[in-house]
C-alpha cells in the first residue's frame, strides 16, 4: 500500500530542489510521450514557482511512495515528503485551491513517475491512481472543498485512468491541444484598427485612453462568462484594474511575458488575443492563450486578424519563435475553424473528471 507523504517547501534546500526536479522530470517526460514532441514539458522552476502562496491559489504537492518510515507530519496532517522517499515515488499529485473564486473547488493533476509511465497505448498502473484518489478526498475533507476536479492529459482518444469512474468521477469537460507552425499564420487586412500592447492590459509605451480600461475589464469578464465549461462548476471572474494588474505581476514573476492584441470598432474595444512565452521555456516556443471578440462583433474576422497581428509582433519581439501552442474547447465550431486555418495538428487532450 502506498503513503501520501506532502512536500514542504524550504527554497534553498537540496530536497526542494530533488523534490521538484523529480516532479518536473516525471510531468515533463509523460506529455513528451503523449505528444511526441521535445519542446513539451514544464521546468522545475516553473513548478516551484506554482507552489509559492499568492492571492489567486495555493497550491500543493504530494508523493505516493511505499516508503512508510516515520516522520514529521505537516500542518496538514499528512507525512512530511523526506529524502528517502524519492528512490520509492510511484506518483505525484499537484493539488490546487482558487482563492478569490471557486472557493468550494479543489483541482488536482495526477503525474505517474518516470520510471512507472507507461509506453503509448499500454495500460496505466492501477495503485497509484487509487492512492491518488484516496488522497484527492482526503483533501477535499481536510480543506473543505467538496467539488473535486481531476485534470488529465492523454493522447486523443485514451480512455478513463484506472479507477476514476469507480470513485464517484464523471467527464465533465475536455479541452484539446495543438501547434502549429508560426510562418503558416498568414498576416491579413484587419477589419477593424488593432493594437498590440505588452502585458495582460495595457502597459510599457502604450496608455489606456479614457475609459479603456473600464471597457477591457469587461470583455475579460464576458469573456470569462462567455468561455465553454461543460458541466464544471466554476464562477466568472469578475475583471476590474487591480486583478489585470495582479495577473501581470504574477506572470512576470513566473517568468513570463505575456502581448495582447485589441481590437477597436468605432474607437470601443471589440476583441482580444493573448500571446505568452516563457523566459525559462524553448525559446521557438510560445503559447497562443484567450482570443474573444464581443457576440455583437463577430463574424468580421476579428478573431482571425487579432491571431495574426498578435503573433507578428511576438514574432518581432521574441527572437526564435517558430512554434505556437494553443488549448482550446473540445468541439468548439470556432475554435476548430480557426485552427484549421492554420493548418494546426492536435497532439493532445486533457479531460477534466469531477466528483461532487
Amino acid at each position: 500500500m502506498l503513503t501520501a507523504v506532502q512536500f514542504v517547501p524550504r527554497p534553498g534546500s537540496e530536497l526542494s530542489e530533488y523534490a521538484v526536479g523529480g516532479y518536473a522530470f516525471s510531468a515533463t517526460l509523460a506529455i513528451q510521450d503523449i505528444t511526441g514532441m521535445a519542446t513539451s514539458g514544464v521546468t522545475a522552476s516553473h513548478i516551484a514557482k506554482r507552489l509559492e502562496p499568492s492571492a489567486e491559489s495555493e497550491a500543493y504537492l504530494f508523493a505516493l511512495t511505499e516508503n512508510d518510515a516515520l516522520r514529521p507530519v505537516t500542518e496538514l496532517g499528512f507525512p512530511e515528503l523526506t529524502a528517502s522517499d524519492l528512490d520509492a515515488v510511484h506518483a505525484w499529485v499537484f493539488v490546487s485551491v482558487p482563492l478569490l473564486e471557486d472557493r468550494e473547488v479543489l483541482e488536482a493533476n495526477v503525474t505517474l513517475d518516470a520510471e512507472l509511465t507507461p509506453l503509448p497505448g499500454d495500460t496505466a498502473p492501477e495503485e497509484p491512481w487509487i492512492g491518488a484518489l484516496s488522497l484527492i478526498d482526503a483533501l477535499s475533507e481536510k480543506l473543505h472543498r467538496p467539488i473535486r476536479q481531476l485534470w488529465v492529459t492523454h493522447a486523443p482518444g485514451m480512455q478513463a485512468p484506472p479507477g476514476v469512474r469507480d470513485a464517484g468521477y464523471a467527464e465533465a469537460f475536455r479541452e484539446d491541444q495543438a501547434v502549429f507552425s508560426l510562418g503558416s499564420v498568414d498576416k491579413r487586412n484587419a477589419p477593424c484598427e488593432i493594437a498590440v500592447v505588452e502585458g495582460p492590459g495595457f502597459g510599457g509605451r502604450r496608455r489606456a485612453a479614457p475609459g479603456e480600461l473600464e471597457q477591457f475589464s469587461h470583455l475579460l469578464t464576458q469573456a470569462s462568462r462567455d468561455y465553454p465549461r461543460g458541466e464544471l462548476r466554476l464562477e466568472p471572474i469578475e475583471w476590474d484594474l487591480g486583478r489585470i494588474v495582479d495577473a501581470g505581476a504574477r506572470l512576470s514573476d513566473r517568468g513570463g511575458a505575456q502581448l495582447t492584441g485589441i481590437a477597436y470598432v468605432q474607437g470601443a474595444i471589440a476583441g482580444m488575443c493573448e500571446v505568452v512565452h516563457y523566459h525559462s521555456d524553448d525559446k521557438r516556443v510560445c503559447e497562443l492563450g484567450l482570443v474573444y471578440v464581443l457576440p455583437e462583433h463577430r463574424g468580421r474576422g476579428i478573431g482571425s486578424a487579432l491571431v495574426a497581428e498578435t503573433l507578428a509582433a511576438a514574432a518581432t519581439a521574441w527572437d526564435g519563435l517558430e512554434t505556437v501552442y494553443c488549448s482550446y474547447p473540445a468541439g468548439s465550431a470556432p475554435a476548430g475553424a480557426m485552427m484549421r486555418r492554420v493548418g494546426a495538428a492536435v497532439v493532445s487532450s486533457t479531460t477534466a473528471w469531477q466528483k461532487l
